[in-house]
């Protein structure tokens, strides 16, 4: 597996430091980045180009689907995967199709989707 860099970016302090310690867990040459919040995760992104970044998308402030056009305009040649992350599955079908994200996962997430998908980007 090559090097990842995996952005997980939630306003639930709690539910980001989990999914990223999972995360962490398996996919052990990855490198997961946590952040509290949209704009945390944006700042982040800006420094550090993710490879995939998995985005809750009810955030205050900037929201994921927000952030998910951000990113997709900082790095229009070579977006990360983007994997929006929401308990609003009602938010999640309004934005499919929308071009903001590449895949869409309900909470609590299907751990084993996720880590496949992050594994095949290696």
């Amino acid at each position: 597996m090559t090097h990842l860099m995996i952005l997980v970016a939630d306003d639930e302090a709690e539910s980001a430091d989990l999914l990223g310690l999972l995360l962490g867990l398996h996919l052990p040459q990855a490198t997961v980045r946590v952040a509290h919040g949209g704009q945390a995760g944006l700042d982040l992104a800006t420094r550090e180009r993710p490879d995939a970044a998995i985005l809750d998308l009810e955030m205050p402030g900037l929201d994921g689907e927000a952030l998910a056009f951000a990113l997709r305009a900082a790095y229009p040649d070579a977006a990360p995967l983007l994997i929006a992350l929401s308990g609003n599955v009602v938010r999640l079908a309004q934005i499919r199709g929308n071009g903001a994200f590449d895949h869409h996962f309900g909470k609590p997430a299907d751990l084993d989707g996720l880590v496949g998908l992050l594994k095949d980007l290696s």
